[in-house]
């Protein structure tokens, strides 16, 4: 018999297989349980993963007030970014693909060679021993047309934080780098800067949203690998994608992350 966590994973494959718009899985009237929605994202995960996808990575989000407000939730989430859905700039995606597709524009970064549970403490590491390089980067997000009046955090986490992919920047050295704070970033459509936001916003400094990624894993009974690609939450908040648009983002010393939506 499959456990309630089992089950409701196959909800979820069953709403996306037929283009479902998002409504929280649990039942009405229940306190969503975000243990039980990892627990949830982790059996929906190693479904997509059946066919062969590797998991490449993670996303760390609602990291900012910004986006904490415009979901109404109020502490970061992670989900799992896979290898098959990461692209390199500039990126072009088809809207057709998704229920409704938004992006986030913020900044990933890679960990480095060598990094192990073994190092002790991933999360107090300085930038310079975790991570080897950093860009600019969109988080595609497929919310499926959730109301965002009606979210709790758990909703988002079990359908694995709604990550439907990265597109990644040119990389720059880490070593080039002494902080990611105090960074600016601005989202243009078309040419046109349409909003901007600060690396400051994202818990205070991008290195700590990789922080919380490792100790919440680590909670979990799991760990940060090398190589592993953290989209670390959205400078500018989401915004939603139509066919024709064409989106860069820049931040202060990072090669600008280019997509174009067919």
């Amino acid at each position: 018999m499959m456990s309630r966590a089992e089950l409701l994973a196959k909800t979820l494959h069953d709403r996306h297989a037929k283009r479902q718009s998002f409504t929280s899985i649990f039942d009405d009237g229940e306190t969503p349980d975000v243990a039980l929605a990892y627990e949830i994202q982790d059996r929906y995960v190693a479904g997509l993963c059946a066919s062969g996808a590797l998991k490449a990575g993670f996303k760390v989000g609602l990291t900012t007030k910004r986006m904490q407000q415009m979901c109404g939730v109020d502490e970061p989430i992670s989900g799992v970014v896979l290898g098959d859905r990461i692209m390199s700039s500039p990126g072009v995606v088809r809207a057709a693909d998704y229920v409704r597709l938004g992006i986030e524009s913020e900044m990933a970064v890679r960990i480095a060679p060598g990094v192990t549970a073994a190092s002790g403490g991933l999360e107090t590491l300085p930038l310079a021993e975790l991570i080897d390089q950093i860009c600019a980067t969109f988080e595609l997000v497929e919310d499926s047309g959730a109301d965002y009046k009606r979210l709790s955090a758990a909703s988002i986490v079990a359908d694995n934080s709604w990550n439907a992919g990265l597109v990644l920047g040119p990389p720059a050295c880490a070593s080039q780098f002494e902080h990611l704070r105090e960074r600016r970033g601005f989202l243009r459509l078309n040419g046109e800067v349409v909003n901007q936001g600060s690396s400051d916003e994202v818990l205070g400094d991008p290195l700590n949203a990789v922080h919380w990624l490792a100790s919440h894993l680590r909670g979990r009974g799991a760990e940060l690998a090398p190589g592993q690609w953290v989209s670390t939450g959205a400078i500018v908040p989401t915004r939603f994608v139509a066919p024709g648009d064409t989106y860069r983002f820049e931040i202060d010393g990072l090669a600008p992350v280019e997509l174009r939506i067919t």
